[in-house]
């Protein structure tokens, strides 16, 4: 999905049973984390924001399905699982909104990883 003059978005919240952990883009270059209940303000470099952007094309994440798992469960979900949401807007207005309980995409573990270097955060799952 392409849309045209919106902000460039990056943001990402997981949790299971611990506090959530959260990291978004503001503006100016700047990123929010949010962990353990604290909150911290980081500058984020021009060059690890467009490398960023590089990877997720590369890890295909504009292909991934908007939720996981893909088909509803048979059986009723405990909610003590990982609960996690991905919404992505980058410069040319490519749009990627995924959200998922206890089931991942291939290669989310590189984007956590991918999310990490960026924002100089620890997100576990």
């Amino acid at each position: 999905m392409i849309i045209k003059n919106k902000k460039e978005t990056i943001y990402y919240s997981g949790f299971s049973m611990e506090p959530s952990e959260t990291v978004e883009l503001l503006d100016n270059s700047k990123g929010k984390i949010i962990s353990n209940r604290t909150h911290k303000i980081v500058k984020l470099e021009e060059y690890k924001i467009l490398s960023f952007w590089d990877k997720i094309n590369e890890l295909g994440v504009w292909n991934w399905s908007k939720k996981y798992p893909v088909k509803e469960p048979e059986l009723e979900q405990l909610l003590d699982g990982y609960r996690w949401e991905l919404k992505l807007r980058d410069r040319n207005g490519k749009a990627k909104y995924c959200s998922g309980y206890m089931s991942f995409p291939r290669k989310f573990k590189e984007l956590i990883k991918e999310l990490n270097y960026l924002f100089g955060s620890k997100i576990r799952f």
